[in-house]
């Protein structure tokens, strides 16, 4: 679907589940913040609406998210599902905790592509900026990924004081490894939203730690990439940068919650149900009505954030 400013809105986020093993200090304040949605979909209700999106909206690309998505039940099925509806770029966003042991199979479904959230290298502080959880756990289950033929790339939030300055450290470890790694500026969602505390660390300075250590130049990303993308030697790197330069004027991206709600942009929290068309008999027409009105609320060139967590509306 090609909305008012002619992005081409064809790929899909969808929000598996609200519930998470980790508790990231700019996602929620607390572990108990994650509760799943009295109205979650059934996996069956979840995988015909990914097909309706795909059959009458334009959709072409998916990536599941959550919430923790490894912690859905019905995971593997469901991309199995997504990969027979004729959608073949399926990708995950996860945390990676428990990804050693569902890696070999989610390829196996049809999983193509990995993003894993990396804020810390580090033991100590990679629990006390997500809360919960072992590094060293992440790092097997990249591994696994690996081994298993999977495309992966690394996201790392980027907090002044918090763990700026690690993002050399991971760079190192991307490289070593052959995996991308991204740096995520901080965004005003959630928690952070109208917080007095908003630890921003800018592309720029990101870049300036990276120039300490290694040489970089431009490199092509996708048109309607939310990446500014880098070279270094042996590799590259991208920064998202949602404060410094709002990826806003490329997104192609639409979301659905995982009670079936339609969400068409992070700084826009109105949701346009699509669940009940799954009582249709026709409902091609109606959604694609529904997904052009949720398309209307994209903002044209800058991010201004919103009380949104991103748990419900998918990272």
């Amino acid at each position: 679907m090609i909305d008012s400013y002619g992005r081409n809105i064809n790929k899909l986020r969808i929000s598996v589940s609200e519930i998470c093993n980790m508790a990231c200090t700019y996602c929620v304040s607390s572990l108990r913040d994650h509760r799943i949605a009295p109205d979650q979909l059934h996996p069956d209700e979840l995988l015909r609406l990914v097909r309706l999106l795909h059959d009458h909206a334009g959709i072409e690309k998916v990536r599941i998210t959550g919430g923790e998505p490894l912690l859905y039940p019905d995971l593997v099925p469901l991309v199995v599902g997504i990969a027979d509806s004729g959608i073949q770029n399926i990708g995950l966003t996860t945390n990676a905790l428990t990804l050693q042991k569902f890696a070999k199979p989610l390829r196996e479904a049809g999983l193509r592509s990995l993003n894993v959230s990396l804020d810390s290298l580090a033991p100590e502080n990679f629990r006390k900026l997500g809360r919960v959880g072992r590094v060293a756990q992440v790092l097997k289950g990249i591994d696994a990924a690996l081994g298993a033929g999977l495309r992966i790339k690394l996201n790392m939030v980027v907090m002044r004081g918090q763990n700026d300055h690690e993002v050399v450290d991971l760079l190192d470890y991307g490289l070593a490894h052959g995996i991308e790694v991204r740096y995520l500026e901080l965004m005003r969602m959630g928690p952070l939203y109208q917080s007095n505390e908003f630890p921003l660390f800018t592309m720029q300075e990101i870049l300036d730690k990276i120039g300490e250590r290694y040489s970089y130049t431009p490199a092509e990303a996708e048109a309607d990439s939310t990446s500014q993308r880098f070279s270094v030697p042996g590799g590259f790197f991208g920064i998202i940068p949602n404060e410094s330069a709002p990826f806003c004027s490329t997104c192609s991206r639409l979301r659905l919650t995982s009670n079936g709600k339609l969400v068409g942009c992070l700084s826009n929290p109105t949701e346009i149900s699509i669940r009940d068309l799954l009582d249709h008999s026709n409902p091609g027409t109606e959604l694609q009505n529904r997904v052009a009105t949720s398309v209307t609320y994209k903002q044209s060139t800058a991010f201004t954030g919103s009380d949104l967590g991103m748990s419900r509306i998918g990272g």
